[in-house]
């Protein structure tokens, strides 16, 4: 990772993202490949919803490997935080190898990291297969990807243009 003194957000070829290291084991996520659009984060700890008299929290598991059972999920901190420029959002996605083998998924996919948040960034992992899987600190779980982010607002309209799909609800285009 490049360390500089005086945050500059912009640069002609490339976007700095200030980013805080939280654990010590980190391994920046970086893009693999130039050109890739995500970059692998990796797990560095995991945190359950415990429930007790009507009252939820999440607590901190103190262990290198969870086993997740089929359709439980589990937090698992990334180890990082950030301050993202203005105008810009993190998107967190699944892997698709994880998700094709293992059946691991993004419970809020895609999971958003706005602008002005500066709290730990943390993945909330399903496991949506028929067996236990093993997740261990370390382990690549996410793809981290950069967005452009517009100012909109809606603007209400009694009629709107025509299209060719018109009011075709769901799956309306599927049909031949």
């Amino acid at each position: 990772m490049r360390k500089k003194t005086n945050i500059s957000f912009k640069d002609p070829e490339k976007i700095f993202i200030p980013l805080k290291r939280i654990n010590k084991d980190l391994i920046i996520p970086q893009p693999s490949k130039p050109g890739d659009a995500g970059a692998d984060a990796r797990i560095m700890g995991f945190k359950k919803i415990v429930s007790e008299n009507g009252k939820r929290e999440l607590i901190n598991i103190e262990t290198d490997t969870y086993i997740l059972k089929p359709l439980e999920r589990i937090g698992c901190p990334l180890g990082f935080s950030t301050a993202i420029p203005k105008g810009f959002y993190f998107k967190v996605v699944p892997r698709s190898g994880l998700a094709l083998w293992e059946g691991i998924s993004i419970v809020n996919s895609p999971g958003t990291i706005d602008a002005g948040y500066r709290n730990e960034w943390m993945v909330i992992v399903v496991n949506l297969s028929n067996r236990e899987v093993t997740l261990k600190k370390g382990d690549r779980i996410c793809q981290i990807i950069l967005s452009k982010m517009y100012d909109y607002e809606f603007i209400e309209n009694e009629n709107l243009p025509n299209s060719e799909r018109g009011k075709g609800g769901f799956g309306s285009t599927g049909k031949e």
